[in-house]
C-alpha cells in the first residue's frame, strides 16, 4: 500500500501542498519539507552507524586471531573458511546485520529519490499548464465582456485594461510559484522561459477537452489554435512581457552539483579510519553521484533542485554530527579489544544456553 502510494506519486505532492499552505510559496514549502523528510529518516541512519561502529569495534579485536588462521590455514582456503565462519560464532558477530540496515536504508533512499522525481515533474507539468489557463481564461473572461470576438479587434483602452488584469492576476499566481530569483519554480533554474511552450499548452488543453474537439475538422481546429495563439502571445509578451526572459541563472543546478561532491567527500572522510587512503569505491562516487545530480537537477524543475540542494546540506550537517559522537564513544574502546571480545564470547554464551534449556 505504502509503496504503490509512493509510486504513484501522490503521497509527496499531497505533502508538498501541506507545506505550501502553510508558507504560501512551494520554494519554501519544499525546503521545509526536505527537512521534515531528513530528521525522519534520521533514526535509520544512527541505527545504520551504530550497528557498523559495533561491527567495525569487534572485526578490529579479533584481527590478531584472523591474522594467526591466515598464517596457519593460508594454503587451504576451504579450511580457512570453515575456521573463520567458526571465529565470526564464537564472537556470535558476522557482515550481515549491518550490512542489511544499510541495504534497507540505501533503497529506501533511493525509491525517494526517483519517485520524488517523477512525481514532481508531472506534478509541476500540471502547475504550469493550470496556472497558464488561469491566465487564459481571465483573457477570455474580458473578451466576452468587452463583446470581442478576436483577439485582434480589441481597441487601444481595452488592451490597457486586459494588460492590467492579466498583470494582477500574474502577480498572484506568482507569489506562490517563484523563488528568490526563479520566476517559476516548475521550470529549471536556466535560461529557459517561464511559461510552458504554446505547443505543450494547446496540446494539453486539447487532452483535456477532447469532447471540444472530437467533432471538428482540421480547418476548424487550425483556427481555434491560431486564435489560442493570439491570446498566448498577448498574455506573455505583451501583458507579462515575460515569453523571452531567462527563468534563472544555472545557480541551483551549479549549486546541486558542488553540494553533492562536497557531501561524498566529507562522507568519505568521517567514515574512513584515520590514516587510511579512499576506497575505489569512495573515488567512483565522487564522480557517480555529482553527475546524477546534474541530469537531474538539468532535466526537472526548480523544486527538485532544492530538494537535491537541501537534502545533501541537511544530511552533511547530521552526517558530522553522528561521527563526531561516534568517534568519541569508540576512543572509550581503544585499548581493551579482549573487553570488546569477552563481552561478545558471553553474550554468544548466554544465548546458547537458553536455546538449551529449551
Amino acid at each position: 500500500m505504502i509503496i504503490s502510494t509512493l509510486l504513484s506519486g501522490n503521497l509527496w505532492t499531497t505533502l508538498i501542498g501541506l507545506f505550501a499552505r502553510w508558507v504560501v510559496n512551494y520554494g519554501w514549502a519544499i525546503i521545509l519539507f526536505t527537512i521534515c523528510l531528513k530528521l525522519v529518516l534520521t533514526p535509520l541512519d544512527v541505527v545504520q552507524r551504530v550497528a557498523s561502529s559495533k561491527q567495525t569495534r569487534v572485526m578490529n579485536a579479533m584481527q590478531p586471531e584472523l591474522q594467526n588462521l591466515q598464517k596457519k590455514y593460508g594454503n587451504d582456503k576451504e579450511r580457512l573458511n570453515q575456521e573463520t565462519n567458526k571465529l565470526y560464532k564464537k564472537y556470535n558477530t558476522g557482515l550481515g546485520g549491518s550490512c542489511i540496515i544499510m541495504l534497507v536504508s540505501l533503497i529506501l533512499n533511493m525509491v525517494i529519490l526517483f519517485t520524488l522525481y517523477s512525481s514532481v515533474r508531472s506534478f509541476g507539468a500540471d502547475k504550469l499548464y493550470t496556472s497558464f489557463n488561469e491566465l487564459d481564461r481571465t483573457y477570455v473572461e474580458k473578451q466576452v465582456k468587452f463583446g470581442v470576438t478576436s483577439g485582434q479587434d480589441f481597441t487601444v483602452e481595452q488592451q490597457e485594461e486586459l494588460k492590467l488584469v492579466i498583470k494582477q492576476k500574474y502577480d498572484d499566481i506568482k507569489e506562490k510559484n517563484s523563488w528568490l530569483w526563479v520566476k517559476n519554480v516548475w521550470k529549471s533554474d536556466t535560461k529557459t522561459s517561464q511559461f510552458m511552450s504554446f505547443n505543450d499548452y494547446f496540446n494539453e488543453y486539447k487532452r483535456q477537452n477532447k469532447e471540444q474537439f472530437k467533432d471538428l475538422s482540421d480547418e476548424q481546429i487550425d483556427a481555434i489554435k491560431q486564435e489560442f495563439e493570439v491570446r498566448y502571445n498577448f498574455i506573455t509578451k505583451q501583458a507579462i512581457g515575460g515569453s523571452s526572459q531567462a527563468n534563472g541563472y544555472y545557480v541551483l543546478i551549479i549549486l546541486a552539483v558542488i553540494i553533492s561532491f562536497l557531501t561524498q567527500f566529507l562522507s568519505a572522510k568521517l567514515l574512513s579510519p584515520k590514516g587510511q587512503k579512499m576506497g575505489t569505491t569512495n573515488i567512483v562516487m565522487f564522480a557517480v553521484v555529482p553527475i546524477t545530480m546534474l541530469i537531474l537537477a538539468s532535466t526537472s524543475n526548480v523544486i527538485y533542485t532544492l530538494y537535491i540542494i537541501v537534502n545533501s546540506l541537511v544530511t552533511a550537517i547530521i552526517s558530522t554530527i553522528i561521527s563526531l559522537i561516534m568517534r568519541k564513544i569508540n576512543k572509550k574502546y581503544e585499548g581493551h579489544e579482549d573487553d570488546i571480545l569477552l563481552k561478545k564470547r558471553n553474550v554468544t554464551v548466554v544465548e546458547y544456553s537458553r536455546n538449551y534449556k529449551k
